[in-house]
């Protein structure tokens, strides 16, 4: 599993434990973010209450870490220690050595590059660990997360066209597929 704090320059990123003093903290986040993180996360809508955030970092957060199947951090900035959002590596395939990552970042901290180093010290870690590939998923119109992962040296392996009813927007969404293995990490 990864570490349970791993420093950045700027970031810092701390497992989530849970607490509802946390859950408030994120849940302002998102409240904030709120029109910013809806077109690309619909969970946004279904997050209505610092107990919606509570639940998910009890049911999902934590649930995975103690069962080995996802990794949930809250970034923090390292020097005010406010929260900026969350990043997390999921959909473990062990057979494949493969995850997920998934983030996303409160709209006061977007545009600063802090998602990008979040992604980074995730999957240097991951790699360490001996994953061999790390997937980032995102809405092909979703520009800062295309952004993120072309930053950071992600291969762009296809689009799934179609690949999920957006309920908010009554359509279907293509998503971007990109890739990163742990040979290109190392060739960084």
């Amino acid at each position: 599993m990864l570490a349970e704090k791993i420093c950045g320059e700027r970031i810092v990123l701390e497992r989530i434990k849970p607490t509802f003093k946390l859950a408030k903290e994120l849940f302002a986040k998102v409240e904030m973010s709120a029109d910013s993180l809806l077109p690309w996360l619909s969970w946004v809508l279904n997050t209505k209450s610092a107990e919606d955030e509570y639940a998910y970092l009890l049911n999902w957060c934590d649930k995975h870490w103690r069962n080995e199947q996802g990794c949930a951090y809250v970034i923090r900035h390292k020097e005010t220690k406010a929260a900026l959002g969350i990043i997390d590596l999921c959909n473990f395939k062990k057979a494949d050595k493969s995850a997920e990552i998934g983030y996303w970042l409160s709209i006061d901290a977007v545009g600063n590059g802090y998602m990008s180093e979040a992604v980074k010290l995730v999957e240097t870690e991951a790699f360490a660990l001996g994953f061999h590939r790390i997937v980032i998923r995102n809405d092909t119109r979703n520009m800062r997360s295309v952004n993120v992962a072309k930053n950071c040296g992600y291969h762009l392996d296809g689009v799934m066209r179609n690949d999920h009813w957006a309920e908010h927007e009554n359509r279907y969404v293509d998503t971007n597929i990109w890739s990163k293995l742990d040979s290109e990490k190392e060739a960084e």
